[in-house]
C-alpha cells in the first residue's frame, strides 16, 4: 500500500490489492528471468531494425525491399542525409550492440548494483550551443519522457511481478529500480548510439528517432511480459485504486480474514474478536509465546492439572451462583484439554480425568490414518473459549474433513496431513491468524502442501521424494513444535525449495508449448481478417466453384501470411486484394475493344500471380488445376462477349455459380459456455479418455480466448481445447470441474460457511 498526498485537505491512499502472489525459488526465477530477455529481444530487435531501416531511407541494403516513393519524405534535410549515410554504414553492429548492453544492465540489476543516475555536465557560462546540438538535446528528453508515460500503466504492475522474480523484498513507494524500465532501454540506446556515432550532432539525433520509432513497441512489450509473468502464476491479479483516508477501511479479502470473521459471527453472540487477538482482549496474539487462557506448559510433558483444580463449589463461603461454578469448571476444563493437546501431539499419556478426549484414537493421530479432530471439536464443545477459539477449531477440522474427502488427493499425503492434525488445531489456537490471514506461514505451508499434492503419482520418483519430504516436515513439526509458529515458516521453505526445481521444468515445458498455439491463434485471426475483406469483395456476386474454392482456400492463406507479416494495411495486403478485384473483373463479359485490349494486356501477369505459391498438396494441386481451365473458359466468353450474348451469360450464370454464402446466426451460450469462461488458470479439470480419467490443470489460456492449454502435473501437454470443444466435453459429461484454483483454507472454509448457513435456515424453517 503506498500513500499520495496530491493536497494537503485532500489526502488520499493508493491502494494496491494483490492476489495469490507466492514465493519464487531461484532455480524458477532463473528461467522467468531468461524467459523475459528472450521476449525482450525478440520484440526490441524487430522494432529496432524497422526504425534504421527508416532512417537508412534511400540507401538501402542489398536484398531489401525499398521504401514505396510515396512513403519517402519530399524533402530530407542535410540532417537526414547525414543521418542515413550513418547508419547505412553501422547498422549491423546495432542490434548485437544493443543486445549486450542491455543484457549487461539486466546483470549488473541482478548482482544488486542499480543503475547509475548520473546527472549531465554544468552547462558552461556564456557557452555557444549551436542551434541543431540544442534542439535535438530537446527532442531527445521529449521522446525519452513520452516513453516513460506510454508505459507508465503497464510498469506499474510490471514493477511487482519483476521484483517477485528478483526475489526481493518491497521497497518504498515508487522507488524499485526494474530492469524493464523506459531507463534501462533509453540507457543502452544511448551506449549503443554514443559507440557508434560519437559526433553530438548524430547520437543524439538517431538516439532520439529510436526512442520516439519504438516507444510503442516497449509498451506492447510491457503488456507482453506481464501476460507472461501472469500465465507462470507471477502475481496474477494486480488491481490499484486510490481512495480518501477518512473512508471507511477496505474489507478484507473475502476468502480470508472477512469470511473468518462470518464464521465467528455465527458461533457467538455479540462482536467478533479481531483476527490475531487474545479473546477478551485488545492485545495482538504473539507468534512466539502462548496466548492468554493457555498454559505455560502447553509444549511441556504430560499435563497434569485437574479439572477442579482452584474452584470452589456453590455454598457457604464459595460463590452462591451455580452458573459461576459451571464457568469456573468449564474454563479449567479448556486449559486443561489446551495442554493435553501438546501431549497428545507427541503421542504421550494425557492428563487424569480428562474424560472427555477418552474417544479420541491417539494411534490415528500418530499414525495420520484418520481425521481426529471432529472429536476433539466435540471435547471442547461447551467448554468456554471465545467465538474466535470455536471458530479457529470449526476451521481446523474443516480442513483436515476437506482434505480426507478430497478425492483427488492420495493416500499418502493424506497421511501426512493426519499426522499434522493436532499442530494445525494448536496453531489456529494459539493464533487465530492462522485461520485468517492467507499470507500466515502456517496457513500457507498447508496451503502449498495440498497443492503440491493434486495428481501427484507417489510410484514415481519425484512423488516419492515429495512424500518422504512432507513425511519428514511433518514429523518435524509433530515433535518440535511447541508455542514457536516460525516451524512452519521453515517447514515452507524446505517446501518450496523443493517444489523450485518442478516449477521451473513446468515453466520451461509451458515457454515450448504455448508459441505454437499463440502462432495457430493468431493465423486463425489473419484468416479471419482475410475472409472478412474478401466477403466484402464477394458481396452481392456470385462466381464459378473453382474461383470460389481458390479464393476461400489460396488466397485467403496468402492473405493471412502477408498480415501476419506486415498488418492488413500495407502495400502487399492492397496488392493482393488488387489482384481479386482483377481477377474478378477478368471474368465479366468485355463488349468492347478497349475493354479487351486491357484484359489481353494485364492477363499473363494476372495469370501468372495466380498461378504462384501453390502448395504441392494433392487437393491444392487439384484445385489449380480445375481453376486455370475454368480461367481459360471464362476469359475466352470474356473476349467474345457483344451486348447481346452478354445478357444471355448472366442469365445462365446463376445455375453454374456459388452465392455469397449466409453465415447463420451464433448459438445462445449456455451455461456450459459460461462455465467455460469462468475458468481460471490453476483450474483442474477431469476429463474422460479411453485409458480412464485424466486430471489436466488449465496453464494457459490464448490472449483471443480461442485456445485453452492443458498440461499434466509435469508440465506435459494433456488437451487442448477451444472454447466450443472444451464446452461441448462439458456438455455431455466428458470433461468436469475438479479443483477450483483456490487455496486449501479457502476451500473448506468455503465449504464449512455453506454448511454453517443452510443449518441456519433448517433451524429457522423449523422454529417457524
Amino acid at each position: 500500500m503506498a500513500d499520495a498526498t496530491s493536497d494537503a485537505s485532500a489526502p488520499e491512499r493508493l491502494v494496491v490489492e494483490v492476489q495469490d502472489s507466492r514465493d519464487i525459488g531461484p532455480v524458477e526465477a532463473d528461467g522467468l528471468l531468461r524467459e523475459c530477455l528472450s521476449l525482450t529481444h525478440k520484440r526490441l530487435d524487430a522494432a529496432v531494425w524497422r526504425v534504421l531501416q527508416r532512417l537508412q531511407g534511400a540507401a538501402a541494403e542489398d536484398g531489401e525491399d525499398p521504401v514505396p516513393s510515396s512513403a519517402v519524405a519530399p524533402a530530407p534535410s542535410k540532417l537526414d542525409d547525414a543521418i542515413a549515410l550513418a547508419v547505412h554504414s553501422k547498422r549491423a553492429q546495432f542490434t548485437p550492440r544493443f543486445r549486450a548492453a542491455f543484457d549487461q544492465a539486466l546483470q549488473r540489476r541482478r548482482e544488486g548494483k542499480p543503475r547509475a543516475r548520473t546527472q549531465g555536465k554544468a552547462a558552461v557560462p556564456l557557452e555557444i550551443v549551436g542551434f541543431g546540438d540544442q534542439s535535438a538535446q530537446v527532442a531527445l528528453k521529449t521522446a525519452v519522457r513520452a516513453m516513460h508515460e506510454a508505459t507508465l500503466e503497464e510498469a506499474f504492475a510490471l514493477d511487482f511481478r519483476i521484483r517477485m522474480i528478483l526475489r526481493e523484498p518491497a521497497p518504498p513507494a515508487g522507488t524499485f529500480d526494474n530492469p524493464w524500465s523506459a531507463d534501462y532501454v533509453c540507457d543502452a540506446f544511448a551506449d549503443v548510439c554514443r559507440a557508434l556515432w560519437p559526433e553530438d550532432g548524430l547520437w543524439r539525433p538517431i538516439m532520439e528517432r529510436l526512442v520516439h520509432g519504438t516507444t510503442p513497441q516497449v509498451a506492447s512489450l510491457h503488456r507482453e511480459l506481464n501476460v507472461l509473468l501472469q500465465d507462470r502464476d507471477v502475481l496474477p491479479w494486480l488491481r490499484v485504486r486510490t481512495r480518501a483516508r477518512s473512508t471507511a477501511p477496505l474489507p478484507q479479502d473475502p476468502g480470508g480474514g472477512a469470511l473468518f470473521e462470518r464464521l465467528v459471527e455465527m458461533l457467538g453472540a455479540g462482536a467478533a474478536q479481531s483476527p490475531g487477538m487474545v479473546p477478551g482482549s485488545d492485545t495482538p496474539r504473539a507468534t512466539t509465546t502462548p496466548a492468554s487462557g493457555m498454559p505455560k506448559s502447553m509444549g511441556a510433558g504430560p499435563e497434569s492439572i485437574a479439572p477442579t483444580i482452584g474452584l470452589t463449589r456453590p455454598g457457604r463461603g464459595g460463590p452462591a451462583d451455580a452458573t459461576d461454578w459451571a464457568a469456573q469448571q468449564n474454563a479449567a476444563l479448556w486449559s486443561a484439554m489446551l495442554g493435553a493437546l501438546g501431549n497428545l501431539q507427541r503421542g504421550q499419556a494425557l492428563a487424569p480425568g480428562l474424560v472427555e478426549l477418552a474417544g479420541v484414537d491417539r494411534a490415528a493421530v500418530r499414525d495420520g490414518t484418520a481425521n481426529q479432530l471432529p472429536s476433539l471439536r466435540a471435547a471442547f464443545q461447551g467448554k468456554g473459549g471465545s467465538p474466535s477459539d470455536r471458530a479457529a477449531i470449526d476451521v481446523a477440522t474443516g480442513v483436515l474433513d476437506y482434505v480426507f474427502d478430497d478425492p483427488y488427493m492420495s493416500a499418502e499425503i493424506k497421511a501426512v496431513f493426519g499426522r499434522l492434525q493436532v499442530p494445525l488445531l494448536r496453531a489456529a489456537l494459539l493464533d487465530h491468524r492462522v485461520v485468517s490471514d492467507p499470507q500466515h506461514p502456517a496457513r500457507r505451508f498447508f496451503d502449498t502442501l495440498a497443492q503440491s499434492a493434486v495428481d501427484l503419482q507417489p510410484d514415481s520418483a519425484r512423488g516419492r521424494a515429495l512424500v518422504d519430504l512432507a513425511n519428514r516436515l511433518a514429523q518435524e513439526i509433530r515433535d518440535g513444535f511447541g508455542d514457536d509458529l516460525r516451524i512452519f515458516d521453515v517447514a515452507k521453505s524446505e517446501l518450496d525449495a523443493f517444489l523450485d526445481t518442478e516449477r521451473a521444468e513446468v515453466n520451461a515445458r509451458l515457454a515450448e508449448a504455448v508459441p505454437p498455439l499463440i502462432a495457430d491463434d493468431e493465423r486463425a485471426d489473419a484468416r479471419v481478417e482475410a475472409q472478412a475483406a474478401l466477403d466484402a469483395r464477394l458481396a452481392g456476386r456470385a462466381v464459378m466453384p473453382e474461383i470460389r474454392a481458390f479464393l476461400d482456400h489460396e488466397c485467403v492463406e496468402r492473405l493471412a501470411t502477408i498480415c501476419l507479416k506486415d498488418g492488413p494495411e500495407g502495400y502487399a495486403w492492397e496488392g493482393e486484394l488488387a489482384m481479386v478485384d482483377e481477377l474478378l473483373w477478368s471474368i465479366t463479359p468485355k463488349t468492347n475493344a478497349a475493354a479487351r485490349k486491357k484484359l489481353a494486356s494485364s492477363l499473363p501477369a494476372l495469370l501468372k500471380r495466380i498461378d504462384s505459391d501453390w502448395s504441392d498438396d494433392p487437393a491444392s494441386q487439384a484445385r489449380r488445376q480445375a481453376l486455370m481451365a475454368c480461367l481459360f473458359d471464362l476469359h475466352l466468353r470474356s473476349m467474345r462477349a457483344t451486348s447481346e450474348p452478354a445478357a444471355a451469360t448472366d442469365r445462365a450464370a446463376p445455375a453454374a455459380v456459388i452465392p455469397h454464402p449466409t453465415i447463420p446466426p451464433p448459438r445462445e451460450p449456455d451455461e456450459h459456455d459460461e462455465q467455460v469462461l469462468a475458468l481460471v488458470r490453476g483450474d483442474w479439470v477431469e476429463f474422460k479418455t479411453d485409458a480412464g480419467p485424466v486430471l489436466a490443470r488449465l496453464a494457459w489460456r490464448a490472449p483471443q480466448r480461442q485456445r485453452l492449454l492443458f498440461t499434466h502435473r509435469d508440465g506435459n501437454t494433456a488437451f487442448v481445447h477451444t472454447p466450443e470443444s472444451l464446452a461441448e466435453a462439458f456438455r455431455n459429461g466428458d470433461a468436469v470441474l475438479a479443483i477450483e484454483a483456490v487455496p486449501l483454507f479457502d476451500r473448506a472454509m468455503a465449504r464449512l460457511f455453506v454448511q454453517r448457513s443452510r443449518h441456519g435456515r433448517s433451524a429457522t424453517a423449523a422454529a417457524a
